[in-house]
C-alpha cells in the first residue's frame, strides 16, 4: 500500500468513526431518553406529558428504533478493527442507514420539510454514506 493510500484510508476511517459519533449521540439520547430526551436536545419543548395516551406506545417504538440506531455506532467501531475482513458488516451498517434516510425521505415528501434539523442527517444517509461505500470499496478492497 502506498503512502496516499495509505493516507486515504486513515480519512476514510476517521469519517467512519465520525458516523459511529453520529449514531451514539442521538441514539442514546433517544434510545434511553425517549420522544422528550430528543426534544430537549434539540432545544424543544417536551413532547409528551405523563399522562398523554401516545406516550407509551410512540415512546416505546421511539426508543427501541434509536436502540437499534445506537447499535449501528457499534457495529461501525467493530467493522474498523479489521475493515477487510469486516466488508458484510459494513455493507448492512450502510444498509440499514439507507434505509433508515429513505424512511425520513418519505415523510418529508408526505408532510414537508416540518423541522429543519431532519434534513443535515437524510443528507448523511443518502448521500454520503453510499459515497462511503464507494470509496470503502476503493480503500479496501484494491488488490
Amino acid at each position: 500500500m502506498n503512502q496516499v493510500s495509505a493516507t486515504e484510508r486513515k480519512i476514510f476511517q476517521l469519517l467512519v468513526v465520525a458516523l459511529a459519533l453520529i449514531c451514539f449521540v442521538p441514539g442514546g439520547i433517544s434510545a434511553f431518553g425517549g420522544l422528550n430526551g430528543s426534544a430537549v436536545l434539540s432545544g424543544s419543548a417536551m413532547i409528551f406529558s405523563a399522562d398523554s395516551p401516545l406516550r407509551g406506545f410512540g415512546d416505546n417504538q421511539y426508543r427501541f428504533a434509536f436502540g437499534v440506531f445506537f447499535t449501528q455506532g457499534l457495529v461501525l467501531l467493530y467493522f474498523l478493527r479489521n475493515i477487510e475482513k469486516n466488508k458484510a458488516l459494513f455493507y448492512f451498517a450502510a444498509l440499514s442507514l439507507f434505509i433508515g434516510g429513505l424512511g425520513r425521505l418519505t415523510n418529508i415528501l408526505e408532510f414537508g420539510l416540518v423541522d429543519e434539523q431532519v434534513l443535515p442527517p437524510t443528507i448523511i444517509e443518502l448521500a454520503i454514506v453510499p459515497l462511503l461505500v464507494v470509496w470503502y470499496r476503493r480503500v479496501a478492497l484494491q488488490n
